[in-house]
């Protein structure tokens, strides 16, 4: 479901009220065919199928049976909402956590787009110079996947001081990669160096919650995120897990590029660390 509001703006009006209608509508989905949906939404059988493909699938059975398939599998009751754990004052604060951290996970797996993190991972393996900026707990995240990289000898640097973010984003090119990691997408510093990177003509790969930001605008590859967590929150727990998750699977695309050398590179740091092991 998260998936196809992704691509919800890429639609016609007609083909928007299609989906909209299929949404509010999904348990009776299995009895329909194109021709009734049609119907119902009041438009074309062709405006159905045309919807289908724009959201990825050959047609209209495809879509339909991922539709049912997906819809199966949500487990969480619709009246569940997000509290955060700490100002919700609940005892049971720490198995709610981690309940929160399961299913932000789930609908970042639902985003996950495999043809995007290849082409970031190419991005990634062929730059000269890769950089990684974010803020606050992004910051953390910029440095793991910094820690990941330079072990399959991809040399990064992860920057999390607004200063040292415009000196790094000033001498770079269009042959360098910067990697943006952001929950919300529009903090001012994290934009400004962007508009850097933009007009430096470096690749921009951004890691971002799902929705309209200045940062997804301004980048050439997009990678989403699911977030929970509203504007006041205790800490950033969802945010940073998704995000963490989805940096795994970023390096994991980024030593598949080159396997052989990636799984080289890693025997060779690990005899590194035994020799110098005490």
């Amino acid at each position: 479901m998260l998936n196809m509001l992704k691509y919800k703006e890429d639609l016609s009006m007609a083909e928007r009220v299609v989906l909209d209608y299929l949404i509010e509508n999904k348990a009776m989905l299995k009895d329909f065919s194109v021709e009734k949906i049609a119907e119902a939404a009041y438009t074309s059988p062709a405006s159905v199928v045309r919807m289908c493909k724009k959201l990825g699938y050959k047609g209209f059975k495809d879509f339909k049976i991922d539709f049912i398939l997906a819809n199966a599998k949500v487990e969480i009751p619709e009246n569940k909402e997000y509290e955060d754990v700490i100002l919700a004052k609940d005892s049971q604060c720490g198995r709610s956590a981690i309940e929160n951290n399961i299913r932000v996970l789930e609908d970042t797996l639902k985003l996950y787009d495999d043809d995007t993190v290849t082409k970031a991972a190419e991005l990634i393996m062929n730059a000269r110079k890769i950089l990684i900026f974010g803020k606050g707990s992004s910051y953390l995240v910029c440095k793991d996947l910094e820690m990941k990289l330079r072990r399959i000898n991809k040399f990064c640097i992860a920057q999390g001081e607004s200063h040292e973010q415009l000196v790094d984003a000033t001498f770079i090119n269009q042959k360098d990669v910067i990697i943006f990691i952001s929950n919300s997408g529009k903090t001012k510093e994290i934009i400004s160096a962007a508009l850097l990177a933009r007009e430096n003509k470096a690749k921009i790969i951004s890691i971002v919650k799902l929705g309209a930001s200045m940062l997804a605008e301004l980048s050439d590859v997009i990678l989403y995120t699911s977030s929970l967590e509203g504007e006041f929150r205790s800490a950033a727990m969802t945010s940073r897990i998704s995000q963490m998750c989805l940096v795994d699977a970023l390096f994991a695309k980024c030593a598949y590029t080159d396997i052989d050398r990636s799984v080289r590179t890693l025997e060779m740091t690990f005899k590194t660390f035994k020799k110098f092991k005490r």
